[in-house]
């Protein structure tokens, strides 16, 4: 059969390429035996067309779609009577179809519905639902707590699939939070700000979003105790803002961090300026004549003592107290510095010691 790409709607629903109406979303089950043989591609979720009775499902992990007959167990059972109808099934939750994501976050990951940016979860330990054990949850996931749903991977496709957040799952609220943070004997230093999300592995580009500053990231530590009070928590690692005096450690395994007050022995130590050595002035014995310029601010570094000394320019005699001054006849450069002037050797670029 030919395979052919889906058509998406504006609501996420898959459309029929053959009749135009609405697909009707399958998940993955079990490894069948079709015609006396092994459907090993039965794991993976379809789309199925109660009109035309058949259903497409994904070649390998490509966007191309085959065509398959529709089998007895997928077609569409009627309604049946109120007075017979079973308690109301849960409602898939929204995200129709699988999306592809990354198993490794960027941080830039959105919900295909509401476009809130996700909240990236590790896998936990086997876990029972609903009275079956729910083998997947050693997977990492993406939370959605607008939506109230998580997106699992689909084996190990690169496509995610939606399910509803278990209570465990949810992020506890604001007030928890602060319940917490008075439990452990300190009050967050920024009261009221919502948790952030950060990596539990950083990258080196984490900033503290109240001042902006890189983040310095700290390992787990001993438990200890704060304010009379065991801080068992301390065994987090934590991202220091030594500009702001706080840290910011993960709120249980949610993947939000919150800020409490800096302890003194978390603070960075203050480094010693070292105080710049004074110039060193050399003798006028050992200056040489050499050559110098002056650069666009008329200034040119002083060969004695290494400070900027200013260029005069060479002007007419001129009298003091009656007497011509030939001081300033010749350019020279002065030095406020180390007081010394350097004056030029005629018809050159030399200049050499003088005294005033």
């Amino acid at each position: 059969m030919t395979l052919r790409k889906l058509e998406k709607r504006a609501d996420g629903d898959f459309l029929c390429p053959e009749c135009g109406k609405p697909l009707r979303f399958k998940d993955g089950e079990a490894v069948a035996v079709v015609d006396g043989q092994l459907d090993m591609d039965n794991y993976k979720p379809r789309y199925i067309c109660d009109n035309c009775k058949v259903y497409y499902r994904a070649v390998l992990t490509t966007d191309y779609y085959d065509t398959f007959p529709l089998s007895g167990e997928d077609v569409e059972k009627p309604a049946k009577t109120a007075a017979a109808q079973p308690p109301d099934p849960v409602k898939k939750p929204p995200g129709k179809g699988p999306i592809a994501l990354p198993k490794e976050p960027k941080g830039d990951e959105k919900c295909p519905v509401c476009g809130k940016p996700f909240r990236f979860v590790d896998g936990g330990a086997v876990r029972v639902v609903n009275g079956r054990v729910d083998m997947e949850n050693i997977k990492p996931k993406y939370e959605c707590d607008t939506c109230g749903v998580f997106y699992r991977e689909v084996l190990s496709s690169g496509f995610y699939l939606p399910y509803p957040q278990e209570e465990e799952d949810k992020l506890p609220p604001a007030s928890a939070t602060e319940e917490k943070a008075e439990a452990q004997g300190g009050e967050s230093s920024a009261a009221g700000r919502d948790p952030i999300a950060l990596p539990k592995e950083p990258k080196g580009d984490e900033k503290c979003p109240v001042c902006g500053n890189l983040f310095r990231f700290v390992d787990g530590g001993a438990v200890r105790v704060v304010n009379g009070k065991v801080d068992m928590d301390n065994i987090k690692p934590k991202y220091e803002c030594d500009t702001c005096g706080v840290f910011y450690r993960e709120v249980l395994t949610s993947g939000f961090y919150l800020p409490y007050p800096q302890q003194e022995e978390d603070k960075l130590p203050e480094r010693e300026v070292a105080k710049p050595e004074p110039p060193k002035t050399l003798s006028t014995a050992d200056l040489a004549p050499m050559e110098l310029k002056r650069d666009a601010n008329n200034q040119c570094k002083c060969p004695r003592c290494g400070a900027m000394m200013d260029y005069v320019e060479g002007r007419a005699v001129q009298l003091v107290d009656g007497k011509p001054d030939m001081e300033n006849v010749w350019d020279h450069f002065c030095c406020k510095t180390c007081n010394s002037v350097f004056r030029r050797i005629v018809n050159t670029d030399y200049f050499q010691f003088s005294e005033k």
